[in-house]
């Protein structure tokens, strides 16, 4: 099965900012980490949902300058 496949769960369609550059970020390099002897996708695709998690519950810019 292809890399691409495997992370036919990251939609980028749902997400924006940051969160969206890097799920299509991930769906780009995926196919060149893939190749490589050491790749391990169980832990790519962990590490990808983590980022994600962290990007998605991060305050903007203009959150931060106008909280009161």
């Amino acid at each position: 099965m292809s890399a691409e496949l495997e992370l036919r769960w990251l939609k980028t369609d749902s997400v924006r900012g940051a969160v969206r550059r890097f799920a299509e970020f991930c769906k780009e390099d995926i196919k060149e980490q893939s190749d490589k002897e050491d790749f391990d996708l169980d832990k790519y695709q962990d590490a990808i949902k983590l980022i994600i998690k962290k990007l998605d519950k991060s305050i903007s810019v203009e959150e931060l300058f106008h909280a009161d």
